[in-house]
């Protein structure tokens, strides 16, 4: 559960400090570019973020700074590659939910989540949104529940194991206690693709999927963040739709390998809540369901420490593995 002071702006530095003088001071070998991983392929929102940031990021620090797509086994390989990187600031990853607090409690992977990463900054908050085929017949979470508790065989679409899709449609059975199985898939759009063809019942979405709503393809029946969202103003928050105290927000953040000097997570730090306290950035942000935001190295930390422990339970005690 994210709450507020998560989401508080930490930008004010950026008055006393030109970015001439803090880019000369944290980053001085001229030319040489500051990369920004994506652990997605092009056009996901992870990258649509990073595309966005990245010019703001540039002015800044006074540099170029390019968008890199490392994709597969959601996020890990790009996680993994991070980790590893050279803790000079120059290599900084869009974090992720599944890579970073889901996954590791599934499964084995080749970094420590909380040992081999700078945090940097939390940058977007965003619901994720439960949908359906419009000839599902589901027409709200209370048609969804009675469906499930009448007997029938309901399942639920994800873009792979460890995903906060996932993780989301599971908090989801836990709470309201029933049971819908899962179909995991490589990706969201195929994920989508049978869920608009009917052949899965729902998913829980990231917000780029108002496209198919607004084009009649889906139907939104709630998002998961405690208060509406206005990019789907017909879809009440599922805890007060049907299951009382639900509450998912997913995110994206900032983080560099561990090790990287202290002087120069704070230039990133400034120069990322730069980027997102830009009125265009974050228009386009908007565009995609984002909303653009920033906090304290620390406080993002505390975000992802706090989210690992929160899946572990959910994984424990619903007993999730992976299919």
């Amino acid at each position: 559960m994210l709450s507020k002071r998560y989401a508080a702006l930490h930008f004010a530095a950026l008055c006393a400090l030109s970015a001439p003088a803090v880019a000369q001071a944290a980053f001085p070998e001229p030319g040489v570019p500051v990369r920004i991983v994506v652990g997605f392929p092009p056009g996901g929102g992870a990258d649509v973020l990073a595309r966005a940031a990245a010019m703001g990021v540039s002015r800044t620090l006074g540099t170029n700074v390019i968008v890199e797509n490392r994709p597969g086994a959601s996020g890990i390989i790009a996680t993994d590659y991070v980790a590893r990187a050279k803790p000079d600031g120059y290599t900084v990853y869009i974090a992720t939910p599944g890579s970073l607090t889901i996954l590791p409690s599934l499964q084995k992977v080749p970094y420590d989540p909380a040992r081999d990463f700078a945090p940097i900054s939390l940058l977007v908050t965003m619901p994720n949104v439960l949908v359906t085929s419009p000839s599902s017949g589901i027409d709200s979470v209370g048609d969804l529940i009675a469906r499930v508790k009448s007997g029938k065989d309901v399942t639920y679409a994800s873009g792979g194991n460890g995903t906060i899709g996932q993780m989301a449609a599971e908090q989801f059975k836990m709470m309201a206690g029933v049971h819908m199985r899962h179909i995991p898939y490589k990706g969201t759009t195929p994920a989508l693709s049978d869920v608009v063809s009917g052949l899965v019942d729902i998913t829980f979405s990231d917000p780029s999927v108002r496209t198919l709503v607004a084009g009649g393809k889906l139907k939104a029946l709630a998002v998961t963040t405690a208060t509406p969202s206005g990019e789907f103003p017909t879809a009440p928050p599922i805890a007060q739709a049907g299951i009382p105290g639900y509450e998912l927000t997913n995110w994206y953040g900032a983080i560099a390998p561990a090790g990287v000097p202290a002087d120069i997570v704070e230039t990133l730090n400034r120069a990322f809540a730069a980027a997102m306290a830009d009125p265009e950035v974050g228009r386009q942000l908007a565009a995609s369901g984002m909303t653009a935001t920033s906090n304290t190295p620390a406080q993002f930390g505390e975000l992802m420490a706090n989210e690992r422990g929160k899946w572990a339970e959910l994984i424990k005690k619903a007993a999730i593995r992976l299919d």
